[in-house]
């Protein structure tokens, strides 16, 4: 007998409806949200946003689209006054917001996952324990224990395979986009020393990838080139603890180079 293939939010439920409740990220008694949770210009809009992360329906743009309207809803008005003629105006370009980023990380955090999973990349789990010194965003069905024999200490020890992912974005030019997605995949190596790792990175909020409020890239191209970058320049250690790398560019493709290209 064949197990099934795990559907959206499968392991994810909790970790997505968790987020609004007590102390957690977007919960009415986290010291930074509350701030801004009582605000009218965001009212409504996280139980829109929980409800489009569950949604197997609804693409992880969907998501995006509901996060990054909370964020411009509450901008950091002396921050905006202060740009540059034009740069709001970039579809790369992320506003400064009285939103708080670490709530606004969290949930591309959980982006990050939908787009995996919807992509069939279910092997994603979420990472169980919150008291590890050393905590990946993903446990790695097949590589890692039931944690519920397992402390934090000794699960992330019983891992062999883990995940993590992060935003890279800000970037003006092509050649910066490139150096920063090396630098966040050399970074996760250096992180998590003696596991194989496989690093998830939301390249989606870069002016570099826009010609003002249109998108103005190739996806292949910069996969390939941060493959033969991989190749060419990663330690060769390290190469062979770099399982895989995606990158998900603002046109919601998700490219996956794999270790065959480097190993």
């Amino acid at each position: 007998m064949t197990s099934a293939v795990p559907t959206w939010p499968g392991e994810w439920q909790h970790e997505i409806t968790s987020i609004t409740q007590a102390n957690n990220v977007l919960g009415p008694t986290n010291a930074l949200f509350k701030k801004v949770t009582a605000d009218p210009a965001i009212a409504g809009q996280v139980a829109n946003l929980v409800a489009s992360l569950l949604d197997p329906a609804a693409g992880p743009h969907a998501a995006k689209a509901i996060l990054i309207a909370m964020n411009d809803a509450l901008p950091n008005v002396a921050a905006v006054g202060g740009l540059p003629p034009g740069t709001a105006a970039n579809g790369g370009f992320r506003l400064p917001s009285r939103f708080p980023l670490p709530s606004y990380t969290v949930v591309l955090e959980l982006i990050a996952a939908k787009a995996l999973w919807l992509n069939g990349h279910t092997e994603f789990l979420p990472w169980p324990f919150d008291e590890a010194k050393l905590k990946p965003d993903f446990a790695v069905r097949g590589h890692c224990p039931n944690p519920a024999s397992h402390t934090a200490v000794t699960f992330y020890d019983a891992c062999t395979e883990v995940g993590d992912s992060l935003k890279v974005g800000g970037t003006k030019t092509g050649a910066e986009l490139l150096t920063n997605l090396y630098s966040g995949i050399t970074g996760k190596l250096g992180a998590y020393p003696k596991k194989q790792v496989t690093v998830f990175m939301d390249a989606c909020d870069n002016p570099s990838l826009y010609n003002g409020a249109n998108l103005n890239f190739h996806g292949p191209t910069i996969a390939g080139q941060l493959q033969a970058k991989i190749a060419t320049e990663l330690n060769p250690e390290l190469k062979e603890c770099l399982v895989s790398v995606f990158v998900l560019f603002p046109d919601w493709t998700l490219a996956r180079l794999d270790s065959s290209a480097w190993r």
